[in-house]
C-alpha cells in the first residue's frame, strides 16, 4: 500500500502515539497481492484512458506521457476542471489542466516541513488534498502529521498540528494527528480529516479548532461528503465503506470487516481489498479505488458493482473490462463527470468517462 519507509515510520509512530479510543491502533494494512475474484466482472461501457504520466519512476513537469510521478496518491479537482495530485513519492503538490499539462504548485523532492512560498516549501509525503471555493487547496500532510494550506498565490502555511505523530485536540499546533491520509471540506467551511494512525475522522473548524468527530475504524483513508453532510470513507484497514451521518453516527455501507475479497453484490455481501480512494458523483453514486485492481461503484442503495478492471493487476487503457489498474487509490471527479484515478504503481492518473 505504501513505500516500505512509511510502512515502518507508521508503525513506529503508532507505537508511541495515542488513539482516538485511547486503545493502541494497527498499522496500514500490508500491501499484498489481492484474492482472485469470486465472481467474473460484469462487462461495463465507461472507457478508461490516461491522462498523464510515463510510467517511469520519477519526476517531471510536462504533458501527457511527458510528465512522471513517484506514488500519486491524493486527488481532488477545482471548478474550472483542473485536477490537482498529491504526488506523495515526490513531496509535491502537482497541477494537471483539463488537457493533460502538469505542473509543480509546491514542494520539491526533498522532505520536511518548511512554510513558505512555493519554492520554499517543504512535505513530507503528502498523502491527500482538497480545494475550496476560493482556490486553496488543503493538504493532509501525512509524513508530518500537519495539515497545510496553500493559498491561490502559492503560500504555504500550517494549518493544524504539532508536527509530531499522536493523538491531541486543540487549536492550531497545539493538536496532533498520526498520519491524515485524507481531507474533505463541507459548505460551512469546516474539513474533515481521515486520520488514519488514530482511527478515527477529525474535524476542523474554519477558526482552527480541532475534534474527534467519529471513531471505530481500521485504518481510514479516502474520503468524500454528499449533499446532505454524510461523510462516506474508504476504511482500508477495515475492508469497508463507511458511511458517517453529520452527528457522527458511524455504520458500514459496503463490505465486511472480517472477510476482504472480491465479490460484486448488495451491501454486506460485497467484498472489498483495502479500498483506499472515493469519489462522489451528482446522483450519489460512489466510485471507489479498491487494491483488488478494480474500480468498484456503489450506488445511494449499496449495491456494489464493477465498472473498470477485473482484479488483475497490470497496465492497459481500454473499456470496463479491458482496463487494467495496479493500486488505484485517489479518486476525484470533475464538473464535467469524469472521473479520476491515481493509478499509483503504474505511476499515471487515469481517466474514466463516466
Amino acid at each position: 500500500m505504501r513505500t516500505l519507509l512509511i510502512s515502518i515510520a507508521v508503525i513506529l509512530t503508532g507505537l508511541l502515539a495515542g488513539s482516538c479510543d485511547k486503545e493502541e491502533t494497527a498499522a496500514p494494512p500490508a500491501p499484498a497481492d489481492p484474492p482472485a475474484p469470486t465472481e467474473p466482472a460484469v462487462p461495463h461501457s465507461y472507457t478508461v484512458s490516461t491522462l498523464a504520466g510515463s510510467g517511469i519512476y520519477g519526476f517531471a513537469d510536462g504533458h501527457g506521457e511527458d510528465a512522471a510521478f513517484r506514488e500519486a496518491y491524493g486527488l481532488a479537482t477545482d471548478a474550472e476542471g483542473n485536477l490537482y495530485v498529491a504526488d506523495s513519492g515526490n513531496n509535491r503538490i502537482r497541477k494537471i489542466t483539463p488537457d493533460g499539462w502538469v505542473t509543480t504548485v509546491a514542494g520539491d523532492s526533498a522532505f520536511g516541513s518548511a512554510n513558505g512560498t512555493a519554492a520554499q516549501a517543504r512535505f513530507n509525503y503528502p498523502h491527500g488534498l482538497v480545494v475550496d471555493g476560493d482556490g486553496n487547496i488543503y493538504v493532509a500532510d501525512a509524513g508530518n502529521s500537519l495539515i497545510r494550506k496553500i493559498s491561490p498565490d502559492g503560500i504555504v502555511t500550517t494549518l493544524a498540528g504539532s508536527g509530531a505523530a499522536g493523538f491531541k485536540n486543540g487549536r492550531g499546533k497545539e493538536a496532533a494527528f498520526n498520519f491524515p491520509a485524507d481531507i474533505v471540506l463541507d459548505p460551512d467551511n469546516n474539513l474533515y480529516v481521515s486520520d488514519g494512525g488514530n482511527a478515527c475522522i477529525r474535524k476542523i473548524t474554519p477558526d482552527g479548532v480541532v475534534s474527534t468527530f467519529a471513531t471505530g475504524f481500521g485504518f481510514p483513508e479516502g474520503m468524500e461528503i454528499d449533499k446532505a453532510g454524510n461523510l462516506y470513507v474508504a476504511d482500508a484497514g477495515g475492508f469497508v465503506v463507511r458511511k458517517v451521518t453529520p452527528q457522527g453516527v458511524v455504520s458500514i455501507l459496503a463490505g465486511s470487516t472480517s472477510i476482504l475479497g472480491y465479490v460484486d453484490g448488495n451491501g454486506a455481501d460485497a467484498r472489498f481489498h483495502n479500498p483506499e480512494g472515493i469519489a462522489i458523483d451528482g446522483l450519489g453514486n460512489l466510485y471507489v479505488g479498491d487494491l483488488n485492481a478494480a474500480i468498484r461503484k456503489i450506488t445511494p442503495a449499496g449495491i456494489v458493482s464493477t465498472i473498470a478492471g477485473t482484479g488483475v493487476k497490470g497496465f492497459a487503457d481500454g473499456t470496463g473490462p479491458e482496463a487494467r489498474f495496479s493500486e488505484p487509490s485517489g479518486m476525484a471527479i470533475d464538473p464535467a463527470g469524469n472521473l479520476y484515478v491515481g493509478d499509483v504503481r503504474n505511476l499515471r492518473i487515469r481517466k474514466i468517462q463516466l
